[in-house]
């Protein structure tokens, strides 16, 4: 464990701040993608221009760009939550504003992996309109293998 806090003013402003990520539009290639991965295989058949998506798509929108990158304070990452909420569906063909921002920053003394970070960060999706809807939520915990119960390496 650190002797002094990891979360540093700097850190802790990075809390908040937002990052436009530019523009990004629901496609037949963003569902294909998405359905391979949460279906477990191919589509059947690809939505018209219009139709409702199923919200694992937006999965393939978020890897059309990246998040910038948050301080590696510890050796190690891990992807510890995902969450998805909908205002609305997303339908095949329109175009998404995707706006990043990290939402906390927290401190963890203790547990499975000892002294850790926890960062959470949303991507939001406004429409055409300025109108969100959707956004995707994450939670990632950078830790010290070493210090993690059970020990380990980093």
């Amino acid at each position: 464990m650190p002797e002094e806090s990891l979360l540093t003013d700097e850190v802790r402003a990075l809390a908040g701040r937002e990052t436009r990520l530019g523009r990004v539009q629901v496609t037949a290639r963003a569902f294909r993608r998405a359905h391979e991965v949460y279906a477990g295989g191919p589509p059947a058949r690809v939505p018209a221009e219009g139709e409702p998506v199923p919200g694992y798509v937006i999965t393939g929108l978020e890897s059309e760009s990246e998040a910038p990158a948050f301080p590696d304070l510890l050796p190690n990452s891990l992807l510890i939550a995902n969450e998805w909420s909908f205002e609305r569906p997303l339908r095949m063909g329109e175009w998404l504003e995707m706006v990043h921002r990290v939402t906390d920053v927290r401190e963890r003394f203790g547990g499975r992996f000892g002294y850790s970070i926890d960062v959470l960060s949303e991507t939001a999706f406004y429409d055409a309109a300025g109108r969100l809807a959707a956004r995707s939520g994450r939670t990632m915990t950078q830790y010290s293998a070493a210090e993690a119960a059970g020990g380990g390496e980093e």
